[in-house]
């Protein structure tokens, strides 16, 4: 399955980011895409950018035969290292209160409404993030395996 097909399976209609998007953001310099794979079909990706101010995680889906198993929070955590940003943000669907749930065990919290922001009557929620470093000289030991493949 390629990245517009899991794209199509995890949101509704419009939602979903088109080719052209997709093309964009790997593009982009500032923009960052990770492939979550399993043998040859992608089963997850995250894109998130960089600005001055704050990096945003953009887009994350996994494929629903795939949830649950820890694939979301994995992707999110490596974005997060990737981008190395003080503030973090991203958007997400009011209704999406398993997404919800999990930016919140990632330190996120809500920080505004986003009325109709997915279409009429379709709301959102703004969710930020500001992380602390750890100690002058500690560096977390990184689990290899935890990290998807792109």
């Amino acid at each position: 399955m390629g990245l517009r097909n899991l794209q199509r399976r995890c949101f509704e209609g419009d939602q979903s980011y088109g080719l052209i998007t997709l093309l964009v953001f790997h593009l982009w310099p500032r923009a960052k895409v990770l492939i979550a794979r399993r043998n040859e079909d992608i089963v997850g990706c995250v894109i998130g950018d960089t600005q001055k101010q704050q990096a945003r995680v953009l887009n994350i889906c996994v494929d629903p035969d795939y949830r649950r198993i820890g694939l979301g929070s994995s992707l999110l955590s490596t974005i997060e290292r990737i981008l190395d940003h003080d503030n973090m943000t991203l958007m997400v669907e009011d209704k999406n209160l398993a997404a919800q749930a999990l930016y919140r065990r990632h330190g996120y919290q809500s920080a505004g409404d986003l009325r109709d922001y997915y279409g009429r009557n379709r709301h959102g929620v703004l969710m930020q993030k500001r992380r602390v470093h750890p100690a002058v000289g500690y560096r977390p030991t990184l689990n290899i395996s935890d990290r998807p493949e792109y």
